[in-house]
């Protein structure tokens, strides 16, 4: 699947990856893609602009896609992910959507989590074989949001 953005601002430069499909025609081409590192910023920035809508309205769509994307990402491509100054980079996301954070902390609200894994089977469950439990996702992840987010 490609979606298609046309109001992001692109930050990092933006590497091809060939298309991989299931067909037996030959189809070598490449797209533009985000860096990861820009993903893993534009995921924490969602999961900030989903929270305050939680707050302000008391409801918002589900970010257990957003939770267990990241997990996944620092689970396959940590050690090919390019993480010095992550802060400046997630600031800059934020700024442009006008969301700001603190810390790591502001990252897993209770209240958002309460939502992501009372919706977890539900939004995941069609997507995912063999889904992770919440908890386990939730728990891994938190650290690898403080490596990149260390308290000031």
């Amino acid at each position: 699947m490609i979606e298609i953005s046309v109001d992001e601002k692109v930050i990092k430069s933006t590497p091809r990856w060939s298309v991989i499909h299931g067909y037996d025609e030959k189809f070598n081409t490449q797209v533009l893609v985000y860096a990861m590192e820009e993903i893993v910023a534009e995921k924490l920035r969602a999961i900030l602009q989903h929270a305050e809508k939680l707050e302000q309205r008391g409801w918002s769509r589900s970010r257990a896609r957003d939770y267990y994307d990241l997990w996944r990402i620092f689970n396959t491509y940590k050690d090919q992910l390019e993480l010095a100054d992550f802060a400046t980079l997630l600031r800059r996301k934020c700024a442009a959507r006008n969301v700001s954070f603190n810390g790591a902390a502001d990252f897993f609200p209770d209240k958002m989590l309460v939502y992501v894994e009372k919706t977890w089977r539900q939004w995941l469950g069609p997507l995912v074989p063999d889904l992770p439990a919440y908890g386990s996702v939730i728990d891994a992840l938190r650290p690898q949001v403080e490596i990149l987010l260390p308290s000031s």
